[in-house]
This record gives structure tokens, sequence and C-alpha cells, in this order.
């Protein structure tokens, strides 16, 4: 079953659909990616300790990962960031800083071809931000 949000075309994905969505979002990467996403969680979300989360694809290929939550207290520490934000938003800032670190890591590591791929779902992730209702806190916490 797919769930469309109300608020964009991202889908989330239910049952045998989850099986394709990592290694699409983070391609032959996806083990360590996804370790690094609840290994963010631990940093970013206030009183996070592991749980569910849920997958949204995008048409244009991007997705991103969310927590099975309402809503967190989500901090950037890097930043001075501390807000409340939608379980939706924190999942899309924690792509969104596992995007580029992992994009960071493979381009020091000569692996050209993850770069490349990390680097596109990040700009594609981003482009879906430009028109997220809340797009300026997604891009207050990430500044």
């Amino acid at each position: 079953m797919n769930t469309t949000l109300s608020h964009s075309e991202a889908t989330r994905l239910e049952g045998a659909q989850r099986l394709t969505f990592l290694p699409a979002l983070f391609s032959t990467d996806f083990m360590a990616s996804e370790a690094t996403v609840y290994a963010y969680a631990m940093r970013h979300i206030e009183g996070y300790e592991g749980g569910f989360w849920h997958y949204c694809r995008l048409p244009n290929g991007a997705g991103y990962m969310m927590p099975d939550r309402d809503t967190v207290m989500f901090s950037n520490s890097g930043n001075w960031f501390e807000q409340e934000v939608s379980a939706e938003v924190a999942g899309i800032i924690i792509t969104a800083l596992v995007l580029n670190h992992r994009s960071w890591h493979h381009s020091h590591h000569d692996r050209d071809e993850l770069c490349r791929h990390f680097c596109q779902r990040y700009d594609q992730l981003m482009a879906f931000v430009g028109d997220h209702p809340e797009a300026a806190t997604i891009y207050r916490a990430l500044d």
C-alpha cells in the first residue's frame, strides 16, 4: 500500500516496496548509510533510542527516511538550531545530512561513482525541500 503525503508528492512505502528503497536511495552503500541515519538520529533527536522508520520516495528518484513519531525536538549544535519539528522534517534533515556526509566520504576514498550518486540524491532531495511548506526550517537546520 502506498500513502501519498498530503502536502507533497512524496509516497510513503509499505510492505514489499520497502525492500528496494534503501538500495535505490543509497546505492551499494545502503547498509552503512542506513546505520549513519540512525547514528545521526541519536545525535540530533532528543530522547531518540531507536525505532521504526518510514521510507518516503520522491518522483525524481530521491527519498528520505523519517522516524515513526509525530514531532521531535531536533537540535544541531553546529549551527545553534534547536526546535520541535515534525517527524517528516526531522527525517528530511537527517537524510540530507547523511547524503552530504556519505558523498564527502566517497569523494575522499576515490569512489567517484558513489560520490556522484550521493550528490545527485542530495540535489534531488533539496529540490523537493525548495517546495516544502517547512523549507525555511529545514534550511535553518542544515545551515
